[in-house]
């Protein structure tokens, strides 16, 4: 048998003269199999922690910004809306569309004249006696009315103070409406009767009342009196 020489030569190979696809590092790979979950489950984590404060923010923030009134919603309203008192009887009172409708065209002359006659003006005299929402509240149809509601005004002014304001408009209002009072848990009521005919779709009665930091104006006695226990018992 013929034999053939391998000659071996010793010495170290540079390492780029080596093909790349040979080359195998075992630690390498095992360090870059380990380090792969590890960023996924601190880039999880990271996420996790940031929905949890920006929900944490946002319990902060709307605890913090929560209205007085919020308590008194009671759980079978219809619907219920913050109104911006300013922008909302600005944008009643310069819409064509809306000054068209006979009823809001009639509310509006009916309120302005009673203003007029008291020598009050809207902006300067009634606007500045309550904070700038005003909450409506719609509930289920009751032996009153089909549509009854209530209004929500926190008051910023005093309740003399109100109460005055009510004293020089209340006179006017008289020549339209029928007043009567009741007290109902130390708290009295004023109800006011229309000595007009109504249509059937609206109300011929409204009832308001203050109590606490609360002025509340509804177009039904029983709705008023439930909103009166409401802030009594909260």
């Amino acid at each position: 048998m013929f034999k053939i020489p391998i000659k071996i030569k010793k010495g170290n190979f540079p390492a780029e003269q080596i093909a790349d696809e040979l080359k195998v590092d075992l630690r390498n790979n095992q360090v870059i199999e380990q380090k792969q979950p590890l960023r996924k489950w601190l880039f999880l984590g990271g996420l996790l922690l940031t929905v949890i404060i920006c929900l944490c923010l946002s319990w902060w923030f709307f605890s913090s910004q929560k209205m007085a009134w919020a308590d008194l919603l009671p759980p079978e309203a219809v619907v219920f809306s913050l109104i911006d008192q300013e922008a909302f009887y600005e944008q009643i009172s310069s819409s064509p569309q809306l000054l068209e409708n006979f009823y809001i065209q009639r509310a509006i002359n009916q309120i302005g004249g009673y203003l007029n006659q008291a020598e009050l003006n809207f902006k300067e005299d009634i606007q500045p006696l309550f904070k700038k929402q005003v909450v409506f509240i719609l509930m289920p149809v009751n032996n009153e009315t089909s549509f009854p509601f209530i209004l929500l005004f926190e008051t910023k002014a005093s309740t003399d103070k109100i109460s005055q304001t009510l004293d020089k408009i209340e006179p006017n209002l008289k020549e339209d409406y029928n007043f009567s009072s009741q007290i109902y848990r130390q708290i009295k009521l004023t109800i006011l009767e229309s000595l007009s005919p109504w249509p059937v779709a609206l109300t011929n009665l409204y009832a308001y009342t203050q109590i606490e930091n609360y002025f509340m104006i509804s177009n039904s006695q029983e709705i008023l009196m439930r909103f009166i226990d409401s802030v009594i018992d909260k």
